[in-house]
């Protein structure tokens, strides 16, 4: 067959496909190459019948499937021959009716470019409008309630397009067809401020106003596309100060938008990598290293030397840099632990006493997000909290049962799998807070609607206490409890496609373990149906419950007890009464855990050298352990691993005798930091290569919350990559316990094959 002579191709294209300008594209590549035929959407497929010269064709669809819009996301490319149609022209037809299979929907995106050009041209009709967006950007997860993805089944539904819109969205030409939430100034939503006690601020330009507002010292909660923002001019101290006492988050680091990305590199280390993360239509909250010599308020990320920093993703917020601000304080819109605003009706009331004025606009957000945020780590992207920009996210997992994942009592998350596919969820937040448990309950009824779904199996933790066990508990149905460690393990092996046996470094903060004691140290050889520990860090006996998280220098109080010394000799800032209470507990067994948390020894040497007695957020004295920890320090305390019977056990008390010297000789707490990281993974290094030896298992998979310690992970990722290992850690799936979810499924559906 010469190149001249006509085929035609049945190509059917799968993956997030619909509200991303697929159709039109795929229009104008066919004009492009003289094919005939017609495209049109199924569910989270495009088909397209394509008829034409043979070169021709194979053309059209190398673009077509390997150089699709920015937005769109195949996973898979089916191409079969046909027998001559003689089609004369190509059209695009209706979308077929919902069918089942993978079900996706595009993320919310930041405005493109063009858009942007639209938004600052003043002889545009969308000059300065806030809601301007097309084919290739804009609100999608947000707004949708129903598939297929059509305005009908979107909050902008209440919106008629005027004339002029409508005319682009019936345009296969226009960058707009059948861009579902196309809008502008006299047909979209409008913008309105209010003052905190909610009654209407007459002004021609709120966002104007807005601004001078933030000028003036002022907190603004601004309605965004997945929730409100709590803002404020971020070089302004008071101002800044102010929304740390109304919000009661002195410590905890404040996200930060710049106006642009010069603005940005003024203030922080900004590599190729974390260029393209910042500037990706995803716009994700990146963790950079601030410039040493940069001034930057004290008050945005006290302690540290990173920063939360995001680029504008909405016109609105590209508007509101108009006029001389540079950056903004941008913090999720809730009171602290309770989930994100996204209602007007509720927002006065919930963020009374903190904004002083708001900023709404009435499109409805129909499923609430946070913020994104991810960090390089090992030189790879690494997602946090995977929410705005990084929701949907189905994997495909062969997955052969119609399960529920309820995941973990923090951080939590859940995940649903049908035909195959595994769909996660946004962040949630904390179970323990009821406004967030509800929360948890919505999210849960809104994903099996979306997806038709009927989840026929309920995954749950091991831990009989955590909400989400109790959730799943009142459900009709089968359920199976999954071993806390084994989930991490898991998510990152689904991630990575592993199915062999591997060895789990699984560091974490809390977790039950099988003998009933709390685990956060853990070494596993495993599956994804089942595992063996076969080591894991000393035991400790733990006192206070939660308020051993809370309380660091109960931790350290404890370690010293066990290495039968005088805590009082050591930890100085605590009043006498709270150190003898803790110590007459510990005599008694009054309160007390077994525990092997990894989690609970940070926590234990950020006391011990005077870094954190108390925290006010999570992970609060590890992350400012980390944070201090001298660079070009190699050297490592001594550590013991204890063979004799199975599991081993990492011994930390000479490691922590280490320390305790270093102190005595005043070496500077910086140091000790760097050797204590140092110390931790060179020792389950150690470990690893003795299992190697007996288990002849290469696989190593780290995750846990503990990981998101980047120094640990990259240090010890490096030690194994150097000996030889192949080495994988939670990148895409958040290595904290908002990825438990996925592993909680993978390994449910793995019990459920037997």
């Amino acid at each position: 067959m010469n190149d001249t002579e006509k085929s035609r191709y049945m190509i059917r294209l799968c993956g997030v496909v619909q509200g991303v300008g697929y159709r039109p594209y795929i229009f104008q590549k066919a004009k492009e190459y003289g094919i005939c035929g017609w495209v049109n959407n199924a569910g989270a497929m495009v088909i397209i019948d394509a008829e034409g010269e043979r070169n021709s064709l194979k053309c059209f669809v190398r673009d077509v499937a390997a150089r699709p819009p920015v937005l769109a996301d195949i996973k898979k490319v089916e191409i079969r021959l046909q027998a001559s149609a003689g089609y004369e022209d190509f059209e695009i037809r209706e979308s077929d009716t919902f069918s089942k299979g993978l079900k996706l929907v595009s993320p919310d995106v930041g405005a493109c470019e063009k858009c942007m050009s639209e938004v600052r041209d003043p002889h545009s009709r969308r000059y300065r409008y806030a809601f301007t967006n097309c084919t290739e950007c804009g609100p999608r997860f947000s707004i949708i309630k129903a598939l297929p993805y059509d305005r009908c089944n979107t909050t902008m539904k209440d919106f008629q397009q005027c004339s002029c819109c409508e005319t682009e969205y019936n345009n296969p030409e226009s960058r707009r067809f059948h861009t579902q939430p196309n809008c502008c100034s006299d047909c979209g939503p409008s913008l309105e401020l209010a003052h905190s006690h909610g009654c209407t601020i007459n002004c021609t330009d709120p966002i104007g106003r807005t601004i001078e507002l933030i000028k003036k010292g002022n907190i603004i909660a601004i309605k965004g596309i997945g929730g409100f923002h709590l803002c404020c001019d971020a070089s302004n101290d008071e101002a800044v100060m102010k929304l740390r006492n109304r919000k009661k988050r002195p410590h905890k680091p404040l996200a930060v938008m710049t106006k642009n990305i010069q603005i940005a590199a003024r203030y922080c280390e900004i590599s190729s990598q974390e260029l393209k993360l910042l500037s990706s239509p995803r716009r994700p909250i990146v963790l950079l290293k601030k410039k040493e010599k940069a001034i930057m308020g004290e008050n945005i990320a006290p302690c540290l030397k990173s920063i939360g920093l995001m680029l504008p993703y909405l016109p609105l917020q590209h508007l509101l840099f108009d006029d001389g601000l540079e950056m903004l304080v941008m913090t999720s819109g809730n009171r602290s632990r309770d989930p994100i605003q996204c209602e007007n009706d509720s927002v006065i009331q919930g963020l009374d006493g903190i904004a002083d004025y708001f900023l709404l606009h009435n499109r409805d957000i129909y499923s609430s997000t946070d913020d994104s945020v991810v960090k390089l780590a090992a030189g790879r992207e690494q997602v946090s909290r995977r929410a705005r920009g990084y929701i949907p996210y189905a994997l495909d997992l062969g997955i052969n049962h119609d399960i529920l994942a309820l995941g973990a009592e923090q951080k939590n998350s859940v995940c649903l799998s049908q035909s195959g596919y595994a769909y996660m969820s946004q962040y949630i937040g904390d179970l323990k807070e009821m406004a967030v448990y509800e929360r948890f309950k919505e999210i849960i009824d809104k994903q099996t609607a979306l997806l038709k779904a009927n989840p026929l199996i309920y995954v749950h933790d091991l831990h009989p206490q955590y909400l989400s066990t109790w959730h799943a508990e009142k459900q009709t149905g089968p359920k199976i409890p999954v071993q806390h460690h084994h989930a991490h393990m898991v998510s990152c092996m689904a991630e990575h496609k592993l199915f062999g046996e591997v060895i789990g470094i699984i560091f974490d903060g809390t977790g039950l373990g099988y003998d009933g004691s709390i685990w956060g140290g853990e070494f596993f050889i495993g599956s994804r149906k089942c595992f063996r520990r076969v080591g894991h860090l000393g035991q400790v006996l733990l006192q206070g419950g939660d308020r051993v998280v809370q309380e660091p220098w109960r931790s350290a109080a404890c370690y010293l007890r066990a290495l039968g010394l005088e805590a009082r000799d050591y930890i100085k800032t605590v009043e006498r009464y709270e150190m003898d209470a803790v110590l007459h507990a510990l005599a008694s067994g009054l309160n007390c855990h077994s525990s092997t948390s990894m989690g609970r020894l940070f926590d234990c040497i950020a006391a011990l050298i005077g870094v954190r007695d108390r925290i006010t957020y999570d992970a609060q004295a590890a992350i400012e352990l980390e944070d201090m920890a001298e660079a070009g320090i190699t050297s490592c305390y001594g550590y013991r691993i204890n063979t004799n019977s199975e599991p081993w056990e990492l011994d930390y008390r000479d490691i922590l005798a280490g320390v305790l010297a270093d102190l005595d000789c005043r070496v500077p707490a910086s140091a000790i930091s760097a050797k204590f990281h140092n110390t931790i993974a060179a020792a389950a290094a150690d470990m690893v290569l003795r299992l190697r030896e007996i288990h002849k298992v290469n696989d190593v998979v780290l995750s846990g919350g503990v990981f998101e310690n980047r120094y640990l992970l990259e240090d010890l990722h490096r030690r194994l990559k150097d000996s030889g290992f192949s080495v994988f850690f939670n990148e895409q799936i958040p290595i904290n316990d908002s990825g438990i979810s996925v592993g909680q499924l993978v390994i449910a559906d793995s019990i459920l094959e037997d």
